[in-house]
């Protein structure tokens, strides 16, 4: 288990001190800086680089909440945790939007800190998205039948993960990315701030999907194990990824793989804990199409709900069907 390094930002010293014997009880933890008000907060965080930063409400010069913005856009693969001796309501979610991922009591910091440090870097941690949670299943495939409802829908799971500290990957086209990033800020998402400190990718699917005029799904399967390591060697605890998937409308060589390559996809990232989620419009794709593509997904959102999927074919059997049908 690699050594987590850990910065404690509260301006009492007893404060520190506790906090911090607490921390040194866990044989792979160190601290690895302290702060004593808001400013030197950020200051130290921007030069360290810890895991986690946990940032006392209540500092000096800068409150918990704005040091946590500040660090969001210098820093933004640290984990926050905003401590408080006062809880009221509204806190936790006005934290999440400041780029921490929660709040925890000082009253109840024995009891709950070890946990809640433990849960930043959970590979198995539930990620709110459609009226549910994305536990196992991380290749979702997204049925929408506007884009107003798509943006409805996975605009909070897009803003969540960025205030959380996480990698997000976008794959558009080219004419629409303007209409994206207005979308984006019609979510309550600085899309520009996110693309500046590198959080936020958006790719071309000249770039990705039709390199070179044509669509290469091995290549195109092996891009997409780059791009999700890249976020883990960025130092990103997660990536969360969407591709807009009508590329696969047009006329180009390889574009009629399209389904054997999504059901690929579920062994090519299967351990990465990444998020991966393939957005369809329904009024333009055909029927037949869109039966195989929901298939080929072990989970999906239909309806603005996110399911596991009951009709999921692994891909052995999927790949073997598409031969047969003279797909491969």
């Amino acid at each position: 288990m690699p050594v987590l390094r850990i910065l404690i930002a509260d301006d009492h010293a007893a404060a520190r001190r506790s906090v911090r014997a607490l921390i040194e009880s866990q044989t792979q933890w160190i601290v690895c800086g302290e702060a004593a008000d808001g400013e030197e907060a950020v200051e130290r965080t921007a030069q360290l680089q810890p895991d986690v930063a946990l940032l006392d409400l209540e500092m000096p010069k800068l409150n918990g909440l704005e040091a946590a913005r500040r660090i969001r856009d210098r820093a933004p693969t640290v984990q926050m945790l905003v401590l408080t001796m006062h809880d009221y309501p509204r806190l936790s979610d006005e934290a999440r939007r400041a780029g921490a991922r929660d709040v925890v009591a000082k009253s109840d910091a024995g009891r709950l800190l070890i946990g809640a440090i433990e849960s930043l870097h959970a590979p198995d941690m539930a990620i709110p998205l459609a009226g549910s949670v994305i536990r196992e299943q991380r290749h979702i495939a997204a049925f929408f039948h506007s884009e107003q409802e798509g943006y409805q829908v996975l605009g909070p799971f897009i803003a969540e993960g960025l205030a959380r500290g996480e990698k997000a990957i976008h794959i558009i086209d080219l004419p629409g990315r303007d209409q994206h990033v207005q979308r984006l800020i019609h979510a309550g998402i600085d899309a520009a701030a996110a693309e500046a400190r590198d959080q936020l990718d958006l790719l071309l699917w000249e770039d990705t999907y039709l390199r070179d005029g044509q669509f290469d799904q091995r290549a195109m399967t092996a891009l997409v194990r780059q791009l999700l390591g890249n976020g883990k060697a960025e130092g990103y605890p997660l990536t969360r990824a969407i591709a807009y998937m009508e590329w696969a409308l047009g006329d180009q060589p390889g574009v009629s793989d399209v389904v054997e390559y999504e059901s690929r996809l579920n062994e090519a990232f299967a351990d990465s804990g990444d998020v991966v989620i393939c957005a369809y419009d329904l009024t333009k794709f055909p029927g037949h199409l869109i039966l195989d593509v929901f298939r080929s997904h072990p989970a999906v959102i239909v309806a603005q709900r996110l399911r596991d999927n009951p009709f999921y074919t692994p891909p052995a059997v999927m790949i073997e069907e598409l031969r047969q049908r003279g797909h491969g």
